[in-house]
């Protein structure tokens, strides 16, 4: 995967992400169904203040967090982040997350894959590391067991019905609602839901993202 990679800065207090930039695919992959076509959105690197929590190696991302660093956005969120912000925004038709993702023992309470964007929240579905699980927001379980290994994650949002569905190797795991109509797009790293307990690590590789 080639990759360009910009220092982050701090302006006025406020912590102005790194910004990386994907040009291709790390390898060929297939979405869920038909009818997709693959785009290759920049994405910005969001971390806590003066901390290092991210590391990309061989085309394999490495963002980790611990309970005691500061907040990434001081009073405007719930806490401190690692995470990647992939502009792919879109109000209209549909859009497809795929990646495959490994959270480590331990990692719990927090997010881990967001569709952000909505009506009166900031989120229109969020997949929380909770123990040993993928949960919906904590607490419908998508998936276990989580820790320690590899899986393939596709999130599928259709605005037009509002529908977001969850595969996770290929298969379908679980269809919510999103929260209303808004600007979207997607989120992948850690973000500390306030009570995180301990250190978590999450590895991502193989990110697609696609468009019908």
């Amino acid at each position: 995967m080639n990759t360009w990679f910009r220092r982050a800065t701090v302006v006025a207090g406020v912590f102005l992400a790194g910004i990386i930039a994907v040009s291709g695919p790390a390898v060929a992959a297939g979405p869920i169904g038909s009818g997709w076509t693959e785009i290759h959105p920049g994405t910005q690197l969001d971390q806590p203040p003066g901390k290092v929590r991210h590391t990309l190696t061989n085309g394999e991302h490495h963002m980790w967090l611990l309970p005691s660093d500061p907040h990434t956005y001081p009073g405007r969120d719930s806490g401190p982040r690692s995470e990647l912000r992939f502009f792919n925004d879109y109000t209209a038709g549909q859009a497809q997350f795929q990646a495959d993702i490994k959270v480590l023992s331990g990692c719990s309470t927090a997010s881990i894959m967001q569709v952000f964007g909505a009506s009166g929240r900031a989120t229109a579905f969020m997949a929380w590391a909770m123990p040993n699980r993928l949960s919906y927001y904590g607490d419908t379980t998508i998936y276990s067991p989580l820790y320690d290994h590899y899986l393939t994650l596709n999130v599928v949002h259709d605005t037009a019905s509002g529908k977001i569905t969850v595969y996770v190797n290929g298969v379908l795991h679980g269809t919510f609602q999103d929260h209303g109509a808004a600007n979207h797009y997607f989120k992948l790293g850690i973000y500390d839901q306030k009570t995180m307990p301990a250190r978590c690590d999450v590895y991502a590789k193989n990110i697609h993202i696609y468009r019908k």
